[in-house]
């Protein structure tokens, strides 16, 4: 149902979807609808936290991690979170924009988000920090101030959402490490900095880039399986309108947007 509910959203448009529509592109019928969600916003609301909830779990969980380098730590975030962005099968980040999800039943989702930018801020900062104690930061005009380091990082995650907008067909794994790599470049980093943070970081996680739906759980790369966008296992055939077609239609329109793969972090 989310994955009917997100390709509609970001073609058709919020307004112009109703949960009907909604019922029908996933094949199942309307009730069962509200028997998951009490109305198109917690539909929305759902589909918006599980855009942002995988990233802040992997990043709270690398604050943790005292014993790993921030340059490594950040690198593994911002990996994980390009594949976030990069493999989900409907780019929900257009969704942010919609002039909706500025009300107070999306509040949640403005809080996590701003988490997920603090957490952002700090990686940065820590990273520039390190960077400025082993003499290896770049020349002062070339250095990146503390309060502008996130805000870029974070920037350049999420270049791949206007990326793929623009239909630009993107490779993954090479995406995320070029990224992954690029944000500690941005940061004054040289090569070896960067090749010792992506060694570094194969260390933090248990299970790296697997692939998840929302935080219900981590499946290992080696996997590598389509999943949902909500996670939830498939409806009972009762519930199922009986002429329904429950594929998926291609989505070509805006595309920006978040979906599932996470990283779990070993406990330290």
């Amino acid at each position: 149902m989310l994955d009917a509910a997100a390709a509609l959203f970001c073609t058709v448009g919020y307004a112009a979807t109703s949960t009907r529509a909604v019922a029908d592109r996933a094949g199942v019928r309307q009730a069962s609808i509200y028997h998951h969600f009490a109305s198109k916003d917690a539909i929305l609301l759902d589909l918006l936290l599980g855009s942002v909830r995988p990233s802040l779990e992997l990043a709270d969980r690398l604050a943790t991690t005292d014993d790993a380098p921030a340059a490594a730590r950040l690198w593994a975030l911002a990996h994980a979170d390009v594949l976030l962005l990069t493999t989900s099968p409907v780019n929900v980040g257009a969704l942010y924009l919609l002039p909706e999800v500025d009300g107070e039943q999306f509040a949640e989702f403005h809080a996590l988000r701003d988490r997920l930018r603090t957490r952002y801020d700090d990686l940065a900062a820590q990273v520039l920090a390190a960077l400025a104690a082993a003499g290896e930061a770049p020349a002062t005009d070339d250095v990146v101030a503390v309060e502008a380091a996130g805000p870029l990082v974070l920037g350049l995650v999420e270049s791949v959402i206007l990326r793929r907008r623009a239909g630009e067909r993107l490779d993954d794994d090479a995406v995320a490490r070029s990224v992954a790599d690029g944000v500690l470049r941005l940061l004054g980093g040289d090569a070896t900095t960067v090749e010792a943070a992506r060694t570094a970081s194969a260390d933090l996680a248990s299970a790296a880039t697997g692939a998840t739906a929302r935080a219900s759980g981590v499946r290992e790369v080696t996997e590598r399986v389509p999943v949902t966008m909500s996670g939830r296992a498939p409806l009972p055939a009762s519930d199922r309108a009986p002429l329904a077609a429950p594929g998926r239609a291609p989505v070509s329109a805006p595309d920006d947007g978040r979906g599932a793969p996470s990283v779990d972090v070993a406990p330290a």
